[in-house]
């Protein structure tokens, strides 16, 4: 009896030690289970905070890329024709209180003060009609209205040449040919291709029309005045160039053009009175040694941000107006106040420039200059403060380099970042130069309008227009009349040489 006690207690025992291995061995599995789960739960846990912060980029990504897309040429360097259908108006000017139109004070612009300038032009063609004149009202006083109006008249000039006594025929060079075109249908076929911006096609129809299908022009003729024109004008281009090299100042800038297709650059160099064009495959510093202009050239340059010029000229002075723009890409989409403080900096500073200059004052005394100094240096420092505590400014690296630019000169700084604050704050030291570099922006806008009316189609028809424009804007700027400038050249009398 006991002993079967004993072996039941045993059976027993032996079921407790099986259950506790198996108990034993379900733990340790357990164990081991939860201990992968875990490796498992760090593994997603650093693939969520990995995907978190590909997340946090992309979207800081996005919204750069989504800036980037809203910028215009308001707020870049997007030329203008970018903007597509958005209506974009800079206009940093304070709202005036005036009423619309004339103001007290500005001289009237009436066909009534027009008249006597018409008459005293020259070559003026006078009716008098009188209306319901008859033997009872001759003599009392009459009322009279003028109606200035132009009329063309179709005109041939017949040259004989009789021979002298020794029997022979001496005719110059210009009447080399039986029946040919005249300087005044030359001139203004011209004119308007290169100053009004009319495609040949268009010259061709307008020409036929007021002379009533008299004069049917072709494409190739307009284009062989052109090359005649840019000729004749060569000392009126050199004459340029020399005036240029003489400036204290040059305005510099380039534009990108497609000349039969193919990528080409122009070259703007200008002051106030005059302007010289150039094309050029690329835009490269081998591209301008080439032309030959700035390598000569010894005093300011005013320029964009391009490091294009740096090699030339004795300084460099940087346009603010560009610096303005880029400043407005930041404010515009980052809540940064410091970018818009240095927009109004320069606005202020360089109406206060243009006061000083209206009143004879020809810089900034010493004690001001100082002042101006440490407002633009405080300016940085409080925008390199918000630079370093926003953190998720999807705008980092275009403010950042932009931020660079302003705070340091090229003379702090090595190959891998450029500063430009000697040539951004050149203005305010230097009355003499121009703020901005719109002169030759301006210069430009005429080779892209020409561009879009009808295409560059050859590399010497380019530079015949390009010697043409330079001219023609010259002459502008000198209030030279455009028209009779032409014509003199024609009849090979240049204007400014």
């Amino acid at each position: 009896m006991a002993q079967g006690r004993v072996n039941d207690f045993y059976k027993q025992y032996e079921e407790l030690v099986i259950k506790f291995e198996n108990q034993e061995k379900l733990l340790k599995e357990t164990n081991e289970l939860v201990k992968s789960l875990n490796k498992t739960i760090e593994n997603l846990n650093k693939t969520i905070a990995q995907l978190k912060t590909i997340n946090e980029e992309q979207a800081q990504e996005i919204l750069r890329l989504k800036s980037k897309n809203n910028k215009d040429s308001s707020n870049s360097s997007k030329p203008s024709g970018t903007n597509g259908y958005k209506k974009v108006i800079t206009n940093r000017r304070e709202k005036s209180n005036n009423n619309k139109g004339g103001q007290k004070g500005h001289k009237p612009h009436s066909l009534n003060n027009k008249l006597e300038q018409f008459i005293n032009s020259g070559n003026v063609l006078e009716e008098i009609i009188e209306i319901n004149k008859n033997e009872d009202n001759k003599n009392k006083r009459y009322i009279e209205k003028v109606v200035i109006d132009i009329k063309i008249t179709k005109h041939i000039k017949r040259y004989r040449y009789y021979p002298y006594k020794d029997g022979k025929y001496y005719i110059p060079k210009c009447h080399n040919q039986y029946v040919q075109y005249g300087n005044n249908v030359k001139t203004i076929s011209i004119n308007l291709m290169n100053n009004l911006y009319n495609s040949t096609d268009g010259i061709v129809r307008f020409i036929s029309d007021i002379t009533n299908k008299g004069i049917t022009l072709s494409k190739g003729t307009l284009i062989n005045w052109n090359n005649e024109l840019s000729e004749k004008l060569l000392p009126e281009i050199s004459n340029i160039e020399e005036k240029l090299l003489d400036s204290y100042f040059i305005n510099h800038d380039e534009s990108q053009i497609k000349i039969n297709g193919k990528g080409y650059n122009v070259l703007c160099a200008c002051n106030k009175e005059h302007v010289r064009l150039w094309s050029s495959k690329n835009k490269s510093q081998e591209a301008i040694d080439n032309i030959g202009f700035l390598p000569k050239y010894h005093g300011i340059i005013v320029k964009d941000g391009t490091e294009l010029y740096n090699k030339y000229g004795c300084f460099l002075s940087q346009c603010i107006s560009h610096i303005q723009r880029y400043l407005k890409g930041i404010y515009d989409f980052v809540n940064h106040k410091a970018p818009k403080k240095l927009s109004n900096f320069f606005t202020k500073y360089n109406d206060k420039r243009n006061e000083y200059l209206e009143n004879g004052i020809e810089s900034f005394t010493e004690e001001e200059y100082e002042k101006i100094i440490s407002e633009y240096d405080e300016i940085l420092n409080e925008w390199e403060k918000e630079i370093q505590e926003d953190k998720s400014n999807y705008l980092f690296d275009d403010e950042l380099k932009l931020y660079t630019r302003l705070k340091y000169d090229n003379k702090k700084m090595d190959n891998r970042i450029r500063g430009d604050r000697d040539e951004v704050l050149y203005f305010i030291k230097d009355f003499k130069v121009p703020s901005t570099n719109n002169n030759a922006e301006s210069s430009l806008r005429g080779v892209k309008i020409k561009q879009k009316i009808g295409k560059f189609r050859n590399v010497e028809g380019t530079d015949s227009y390009l010697n043409i424009k330079s001219c023609i804007l010259t002459y502008k700027k000198q209030n030279i009349d455009v028209f009779n400038a032409i014509k003199s050249a024609f009849n090979n009398k240049v204007i400014i040489a």
